[in-house]
């Protein structure tokens, strides 16, 4: 009876092992078969600066996140109307947006001006509740402070910091990352370049305004493009920015448009 009790014992054992195994197989094979990540970079440019992007017809069709002004490109014999207001995805027609609401974000305050915490988490905090109040959606649910907090990085940390951007005339970037399968917005990361002189240009027109810059960012960062043509200019996701503007710190019709396509009003 303890020979058979033992081997009774045993096979339960044996069989509590195997489904363990089979468990952690199966997770494997789940894990491989999730589509790899595909991330888009926004460049955000001082006026002056970029290059356009045409195609062999000579029309404007920018790449993803590339900075493309048509104002040196041939335009279509019948162009398309201008919405000014563009998505992510291929020619900025790709519904991308985050599914899970709201997100958070990091917040690294450390800048070359040493502009305070509180006035840069201000800042960024502000522009973020601009896109918030214009659907019934919240966005966007607060902030930390992590003062090692790094732009680049694929970890499912919305971070925003400063940083120097090698290319010049390069204001400010936003990277985001998203699942091509579910067109869902995983992650997105700002970095405003230290290259330039930040501050409140209501205060000061000769510095880099951060709330107009970081307002433009989390467009992106909600799922919304740049847009170049110049009808467009006077909109928040417009590609260019310069010294002493503040006009990016209020949304246009076009942006509420874009913004309440992808979550309603």
């Amino acid at each position: 009876m303890k020979k058979l009790g033992l081997g009774i014992l045993i096979g339960i054992v044996v069989l509590a092992l195997s489904g363990v195994a089979v468990a952690i197989s199966n997770q494997g094979a789940e894990k491989s078969k999730a589509p790899d990540l595909e991330k888009i970079e926004f460049i955000h440019w001082k006026k002056g600066f970029g290059k356009p992007t045409c195609n062999n017809n000579g029309i404007c069709e920018p790449e993803l996140g590339e900075n493309a002004s048509c104002a040196d490109c041939k335009t279509a014999e019948e162009p398309a109307p201008t919405t000014c207001y563009a998505f992510l995805g291929k020619y900025g027609k790709t519904y991308l947006k985050w599914t899970t609401l709201p997100v958070s974000y990091t917040i690294n305050p450390t800048n070359p001006q040493y502009l305070s915490e509180d006035f840069v988490t201000s800042a960024v905090f502000n522009s973020a509740e601009t896109w918030d109040a214009v659907t019934s959606k919240e966005l966007m649910n607060g902030y930390t402070v992590d003062y090692s907090a790094t732009y680049g990085a694929q970890d499912y940390e919305n971070a925003i910091a400063f940083g120097d951007y090698p290319t010049e005339g390069v204001i400010a970037v936003t990277t985001v990352w998203y699942n091509p399968a579910t067109k869902t917005i995983v992650e997105f990361d700002v970095m405003f370049d230290t290259d330039w002189t930040w501050g409140d240009a209501t205060l000061d027109s000769t510095v880099m305004d951060l709330q107009n810059i970081a307002t433009h960012e989390l467009g992106h960062g909600v799922g919304l493009g740049d847009v170049y043509e110049t009808a467009c200019s006077e909109v928040t996701m417009y590609g260019y920015s310069n010294y002493g503007e503040t006009q990016k710190r209020t949304l246009e019709t076009p942006d509420i448009t874009g913004l309440q396509t992808l979550y309603g009003k």
